[in-house]
């Protein structure tokens, strides 16, 4: 069960951390961008390392990654307020 719910928050902050990596490339901050691309890719590949010795675990980590764009999209869109 417990690798159900890491799969789903791994995906899940994954694609909250991505939206502020594409805002950082898009306003060409290079630091801030290269920092974001490492955080992006630890956390994938935790979620990688998962679902790929057990395929049921893509369910939460679809779920995670639906949710985590939903958030980071609200977050992005709060900001930018």
């Amino acid at each position: 069960m417990i690798d159900y719910i890491v799969t789903f928050f791994a995906v899940f902050f994954t694609d909250i951390f991505y939206t502020y990596y594409l805002k950082a490339v898009q306003e060409e901050q290079v630091l801030k961008a290269s920092f974001w691309a490492v955080v992006v890719f630890l956390i994938a590949c935790v979620a990688v390392i998962n679902y790929t010795t057990n395929y049921w675990l893509l369910i939460p980590a679809g779920l995670g990654a639906f949710f985590g764009t939903y958030v980071g999209m609200i977050l992005r869109k709060r900001n930018k307020e």
